[in-house]
């Protein structure tokens, strides 16, 4: 797709250790405690997501805030999924290259389609009341949200969540990174 494309065909550990990178690059703290190196790094949540300074994976309900916005769209940024997502009725079989749709009320693109986004949590039972809630201690699988170019709209819709091993590389399944606000 090019190099205004999202990154993808990632493990979770990578992702985790390419927020360690970027954090590092900034001269910010790392988020993950990792060993190895690329396809063989594995890594671990060392510090609580809300406490790092340094670039993180949103946890799932950062995730779902920030693809919400504060609406109610079955999407993120409207109810008409070709407006703000890249999926498997217009995609054309590919990734496409980022902003390429209309973002949501965040100014945030591709919450929607395009490619899956790894998320820090793991995967548990999800919702209920909560103040910054960040998932299971631990766990087999990892979440990941968003919906990609290769499924149907309603893999798309912001409420809808899955999860898979945190060794897995799938081309679909990217990256966002994020940095609690001080």
């Amino acid at each position: 797709c090019g190099d205004d494309c999202p990154v993808e065909n990632l493990s979770w550990h990578e992702s985790a250790a390419y927020a360690n990178a970027v954090s590092n690059a900034a001269g910010l703290a790392s988020c993950y405690t990792c060993t190895g190196s690329g396809a063989s790094v594995t890594c671990d949540t060392s510090v609580s997501p809300y406490t790092c300074e340094g670039y993180r994976l949103l946890t799932e309900a950062e995730w779902e805030a920030a693809a919400r916005c504060g609406t109610d769209f079955t999407y993120a940024g409207s109810n008409t999924i070709g407006d703000v997502a890249w999926y498997v009725d217009n995609s054309g079989s590919r990734t496409h290259t980022v902003a390429g749709k209309d973002r949501n009320a965040c100014g945030l693109y591709d919450m929607t389609g395009n490619v899956w986004e790894w998320n820090g949590d793991w995967d548990a039972a999800y919702g209920g009341a909560a103040t910054d809630p960040t998932g299971a201690a631990s766990g087999y699988s990892r979440v990941f949200r968003g919906g990609s170019w290769d499924f149907d709209a309603r893999y798309t819709r912001v409420a809808f969540r899955n999860s898979v091993d945190p060794t897995a590389r799938i081309g679909r399944l990217g990256v966002r990174l994020a940095r609690t606000a001080r």
